[in-house]
Formats: C-alpha cells, structure tokens, sequence
C-alpha cells in the first residue's frame, strides 16, 4: 500500500530538525497524499501532530492536507475519519487540536458541511473525547466569540440533535 510507505516516511520525519531537503521532502509527500489518499490515512495523520515535536510549517501543511482529502474524498466520510483521529490529539497536541478545530469552523460553508458532518461523526466516539471537542471548540468561543460563537452555537446542535444524517451516498448510523 503506497499510503502506508508514505505515511510512515512522514512519521519519521515530523520533527524536521531544520534541513530544506527535509521539508521538501515532506511537502512533497503531503502533495502525493492530497492527490491519491482515501479519507481512512486522516487518523494517521492526525497521530502525527505533537506540540512538542513537528515543526509548525510542516504541521500547517498538515492539516490543510487534512482537508484537501476531506474536499476531494467526500466531507461525511472524511469527518468521521477525523473524528476517530481526533482523541489522539490529547493531551500531547492541544494547540494543534484548537488550530485544527478552528479551521474546520472557518472551512463550514453552505456546499461544505463540516461542521454538521464532524458533529455527527462525533457521535460515535465516547462521551470523554466528545467533551475535550466540546470544551475545545467552547474555549475557541470564549476567544473569539464575534468569529465562532454561531458557528460552534451551530455545532453543539448538530451534535445533540437526534436526526440520523445520510448524504452523498455516505451514511452515518446513530448510537444511542
């Protein structure tokens, strides 16, 4: 599997210790990935954000890889992929947690549902790591309530409404 290759070629590479050759390198793959990756590497690449660790460019490209994938592989499925990588942000990436949950907020329009998508893929997931999202997304309202305030007021709907969602032929099933 191409994917697997590279994303353990990324891995190792996260920390990028200030080589251009590295960066290339690791742009270059992210590229590969926007271009070829199914919607499943997204927890795989969620698990290569650390506050600690990645290089704050490396980890930009990151995550807008992270949506590329989402925008040409289907939002649903590619919210439900990240709502299974997203536990594994905490504790050792929270700043990359708040930046990633800000640009989903920021990427929610009328044709990109993210937020209702990420809301109910959320569901899924137990009921500690829904609350670190929740508090997340609360704290990133806090800050900046002119910027998120309907939009996360839109995204705690979304997740304790009770509709089951089916859209693009992709469909979430609900837990109760």
């Amino acid at each position: 599997m191409p994917n697997r290759r590279l994303l353990d070629e990324l891995y190792r590479m996260r920390d990028l210790s200030g080589d251009d050759d590295d960066l290339e390198r690791f742009t270059d793959i992210l590229n590969e990935l926007c271009q070829s990756a199914s919607a499943d590497v997204i927890p795989d690449l969620c698990r290569m954000l650390e506050d600690d660790v990645i290089e704050p460019s490396a980890a930009g490209d990151l995550l807008e890889t992270i949506f590329y994938i989402s925008d040409r592989c289907g939002i649903e499925e590619s919210m439900y992929y990240l709502a299974l990588g997203v536990p594994g942000l905490f504790p050792k990436a929270e700043g990359w947690a708040v930046r990633l949950h800000r640009m989903l907020l920021h990427a929610d329009r009328p044709n990109s549902p993210y937020i209702r998508a990420y809301a109910l893929a959320l569901r899924h997931l137990p009921a500690r790591s829904v609350r670190r999202v929740l508090n997340t997304l609360l704290e990133i309202k806090q800050a900046q309530p002119e910027l998120y305030a309907g939009k996360v007021d839109r995204f705690t709907e979304c997740l304790l409404g009770g509709e089951e969602e089916q859209t693009d032929g992709y469909s979430i099933p609900m837990q109760y």
